[in-house]
């Protein structure tokens, strides 16, 4: 909102006035610094927040690592909306010499048959293990990763829309006190 004082239709005020005016309007900011900031914090949290999303999912934690086998791949629908889900089943051996098979939804990237693929089994339950060659970012990471985008979107669409209304005062305050600069 603009703190300077409104030229009303048909006023008329002086050029020392207007020129007051003027500088008043031009040195107010088009967005607040407070706005401004409160924009850069939540732009870096949710920079950081899809940042940790995509960290915990191409680290997993207490996994232990093994090459494991692409033995199947299968697609096929997966809920009544028409989902095609893509899954892989591979097989590994853990430390203890236990041979495992596992199915799991691939992501962007596809395996072949038989190709090797690093996986992480956890010790202590090794039908739960992950394919770690799939190292895009998740959903969730894309989706906080474009917050700063919208939220710079925003800040020039009320830039432009504060620009615009100062002006329109200006062109006012010029017709009120009849100036030509």
């Amino acid at each position: 909102m603009l703190m300077h004082a409104r030229i009303m239709p048909k006023t008329n005020i002086s050029k020392r006035q207007y020129h007051n005016l003027v500088d008043d309007i031009e040195h107010e900011p088009l967005v607040r610094h407070t706005t401004l900031a409160a924009a850069c914090l939540l732009a870096a949290m949710c920079i950081l927040a899809g940042s940790l999303a995509w960290f915990a999912k191409s680290h997993p934690g207490n996994l232990i690592r093994t090459t494991g086998t692409v033995s199947n791949v299968t697609s096929g629908l997966t809920d009544r909306l028409g989902t095609v889900t893509t899954f892989a089943t591979f097989d590994f051996e853990t430390r203890e010499g236990k041979n495992y098979s596992v199915r799991q939804p691939t992501g962007n990237v596809i395996p072949k048959l038989n190709q090797d693929i690093p996986i992480g089994y956890n010790p202590l339950n090794p039908a739960y293990a992950r394919n770690l060659s799939d190292t895009q970012p998740p959903l969730s990471s894309v989706g906080f990763w474009s917050v700063p985008f919208i939220l710079m979107g925003w800040l020039i669409l009320i830039a432009l829309f504060r620009h615009h209304t100062r002006q329109v005062e200006i062109w006012k305050a010029a017709e009120a006190a009849d100036a030509d600069d």
